[in-house]
């Protein structure tokens, strides 16, 4: 696929675009872990460091996110909020969010959410978040957003990965181009991200539940000290933790080490 070009992408954008720094780089290791320096030596709000080819991309729990350069789409985006780090715990939902509206926009289908941070196709994965904080600035809390898409996925890296995944291919075998992914994206997840500071996860918990992979489905949750709980998805709480039904009762659990599979 052609190389990104950021002034087609901030064309795209329109008056969206006055809201980032937009940065490309040909090769990085990492766009989370440069921005987050760089959020650390006083980066600005909406700074958005794209990379043509990301080495050594990170998922949640140290897990490697790998790309393949022209057939994926990596970038990080430095958002300031004012308040402490607990005010954003909704975050990684209201991105995912914003990534799945923004594909739906560019007609493609069979995208469903994944507590707490992953966008699935027909059941594949095709995009993953990573939120991560840096130091506190001014009385503002900086979050690090980092996504993940593949875009045209190869075989040779499909092989590679541990979990199913698949692309953004149509059945014809089209895809839409890079520019127009990110574009539609950022475009999105500005605005999502402009009412987050407002009002938080609630407003955006009936459009993020319409597209729950797991909504009303019996589900098991491996915690971080390995114990495994069974119940069934019963939605999110106004925070964006998970409500497991157990016997007659809820249960809340929150974004961290918790993965989620169907039982």
């Amino acid at each position: 696929m052609p190389s990104l070009q950021p002034d087609r992408i901030l064309q795209l954008l329109g008056p969206a675009g006055r809201c980032l720094n937009l940065v490309m780089v040909e090769r990085i290791d990492s766009t989370n872990q440069h921005l987050l320096m760089l959020a650390d030596q006083g980066a600005p709000h909406g700074y958005c460091l794209v990379a043509q080819h990301q080495l050594a991309g990170r998922g949640r729990q140290g897990r490697a996110w790998l790309s393949d350069g022209e057939g994926s789409l990596t970038f990080s985006l430095l958002w300031r909020f004012q308040g402490g780090a607990a005010t954003l715990a909704g975050l990684p939902l209201v991105v995912s969010l914003a990534v799945a509206q923004a594909l739906e926009r560019l007609a493609v289908d069979g995208l469903a959410l994944k507590w707490p941070n992953d966008l699935l196709r027909h059941g594949r994965k095709i995009a993953g978040v990573l939120v991560e904080i840096s130091d506190a600035l001014d009385g503002a809390v900086g979050a690090v957003i980092g996504i993940g898409l593949n875009v045209v996925l190869e075989e040779a890296l499909s092989d590679q990965l541990t979990s199913p995944a698949t692309d953004l291919r149509d059945d014809r075998g089209a895809a839409p181009a890079r520019d127009v992914v990110l574009a539609s994206v950022l475009e999105i997840l500005i605005g999502h991200l402009q009412q987050f500071s407002e009002g938080g996860f609630e407003p955006f918990e009936a459009a993020w539940m319409l597209r729950c992979a797991h909504r009303e489905r019996m589900i098991r949750l491996t915690l971080p000290n390995r114990r495994v709980e069974i119940g069934e998805c019963a939605g999110l709480s106004k925070e964006g933790a998970l409500l497991l039904r157990q016997n007659g009762a809820i249960t809340r659990f929150h974004a961290g080490d918790i993965s989620l599979r169907l039982s």
